[in-house]
């Protein structure tokens, strides 16, 4: 900048003003040989003519013979996780120990910095097109679930071409959370992509292979058969290739989630995001094009793929054993099913909000899926049969216990018990098994009613049940060779699965 001011002064001094080389040397204070090198030349010293006049310092041959050695470093460090890379004291040092180098620390410094910056990447710019590709991402955040602050896991997806998102919230990143989370994604867009990016996730992916080559989850591979999509997956260590959902994520954690938001429910959270997700889309616009996301995403829709008419079963299947309390254990905590598959092996469906259990292509049991430890979720009706045979048991039977079973139950079978003792157990057992022919509601009313009479027995439940359902309702004995003497006066009605759970208002469907 200096040179070329002064190449300016000589030049205006001498055709502008029409002073002598003498004259423009003492004005400017400069020798009369400046003066002259200066109107010799017929261009402005420009950056390249100004290097050669300084010539550049030549690396001594210690430091050449090892030039080569230092490329090849760095080109190997390509290959290699960003994090876990040579820096220029490493290499010096290796340099060091390994042949013998003389020259100084700081020479290595400055060719590793220079060389760094010539072999630095370059990326390419993209234009996807519609209806192709997806990308994919976990991410973390903090909320305030039940005025506790509580770690969660955001599935992330975005449409490559519109830039629409899709955020959802879990409590973990487990197979069914993962198989779920892309479930609710593509219902979300309203069809599905060509293909998804992602990176090599075990819920996804069981082995890295060669090259692109992957050995992928079963689970995962049933996903994309059902959705007719096929999953890319990033090269290990290279997050840049799905840079789209990279900065998506902190872009949501920082936008949508600060200040802290406070909620009752995950559920009450995914509305939360889903509403953020369209908001965002209305008043963004798709960079180097006119219109917001959620134009560019009206017009992604229909290249898009169709949804299936049946929606995919994001489930992990777990084989199970019942034990002899009817309980199946899954992830610490157990669950109960009806007590006639004691001993038998039956397959557990775990959702991320429920548990199915299935025995001989029939659901069994359906319970609330419980994500503390160490629990016992039971429900009553899968043990009405075994406390016909052990009545007392009812009185601190688990199931009985719960919250899910109605308070007037309870006040009626203590003052049954109270009343008649054993034979009270047991007639209060025969009352319950009725919720199969007239429903849960029903006989809870039924109990109601007969609670104001203040007499409780078997017979007046029976009587207003049959006023509240206008039918006789009617069990014969069964023949005495044919019946235990504790069920003479009971007939047990054959068992429908479908109604299963009605006890505690679960639908078995």
């Amino acid at each position: 900048m200096i040179e070329m001011a002064q190449f300016y002064n000589i030049k205006f001094l001498k055709e502008v003003e029409g002073l002598s080389q003498r004259q423009i040397a003492t004005k400017l204070g400069v020798s009369r040989n400046t003066v002259s090198k200066y109107l010799s030349q017929n261009a402005a010293p420009t950056t390249v003519l100004r290097k050669r006049v300084y010539r550049t310092k030549e690396y001594s041959a210690e430091t050449k013979r090892v030039i080569p050695i230092i490329d090849q470093w760095l080109e190997d460090d390509q290959k290699h996780w960003k994090k876990q890379k040579h820096t220029a004291i490493k290499i010096y040092k290796r340099l060091v120990d390994e042949y013998d180098f003389k020259g100084s620390a700081s020479n290595i410094r400055k060719i590793v910095a220079k060389r760094k910056k010539k072999i630095q990447e370059v990326f390419i710019p993209l234009d996807f097109q519609l209806g192709h590709q997806f990308q994919f991402d976990w991410g973390e955040a903090d909320i305030i679930l039940q005025g506790r602050t509580q770690r969660i896991f955001l599935f992330c997806v975005q449409l490559s071409a519109s830039r629409m998102r899709f955020v959802r919230a879990y409590i973990h990143e487990k197979q069914e959370a993962f198989l779920d989370g892309f479930v609710h994604a593509f219902e979300f867009f309203g069809g599905i992509p060509t293909e998804g990016l992602l990176d090599n996730l075990k819920t996804a992916v069981v082995k890295v292979l060669q090259g692109r080559d992957r050995l992928e989850q079963e689970t995962f591979v049933g996903l994309q058969a059902h959705y007719v999509f096929k999953a890319e997956f990033c090269n290990p260590a290279s997050g840049n290739e799905k840079g789209r959902i990279e900065g998506t994520v902190g872009y949501i954690r920082r936008n949508a989630l600060v200040p802290y938001p406070e909620v009752q429910t995950i559920e009450e959270l995914n509305q939360y995001l889903t509403d953020w997700c369209f908001k965002e889309a209305s008043r963004t616009h798709v960079p180097n094009k006119s219109e917001t996301v959620l134009e560019m995403w009206e017009k992604e829709k229909s290249y898009l793929s169709p949804l299936p008419p049946i929606r995919f079963e994001a489930c992990k299947l777990l084989s199970c054993k019942v034990n002899k309390t009817s309980l199946i254990t899954v992830d610490t905590n157990r669950y109960s099913v009806p007590c006639r598959f004691a001993g038998q092996e039956v397959w557990a469906k775990i959702f991320v909000d429920r548990v199915i259990v299935v025995a001989q292509n029939q659901v069994i049991a359906e319970h609330v899926r419980s994500y503390e430890r160490n629990q016992m979720i039971t429900v009553l009706d899968h043990y009405l049969e075994i406390l016909l045979k052990k009545p007392r048991a009812i009185r601190d039977a688990h199931a009985f216990q719960t919250t899910e079973v109605p308070d007037v139950f309870k006040r009626f079978h203590l003052k049954m018990r109270e009343q008649e003792g054993a034979a009270g157990d047991r007639k209060f057992i025969r009352l319950l098994l009725l919720h199969r022919d007239i429903g849960m509601e029903r006989l809870t009313n039924a109990f109601l009613e007969a609670e104001k009479t203040q007499v409780f027995r078997y017979e007046v439940v029976h009587e207003i049940i049959q006023k509240l359902t206008n039918q006789d309702i009617s069990f014969q004995p069964l023949p005495t060779d044919q019946t235990p003497i504790s069920l003479l006066d009971y007939k047990v009605s054959k068992s429908n699965i479908e109604q299963y759970g009605q006890l505690t208002g679960v639908n078995n469907k």
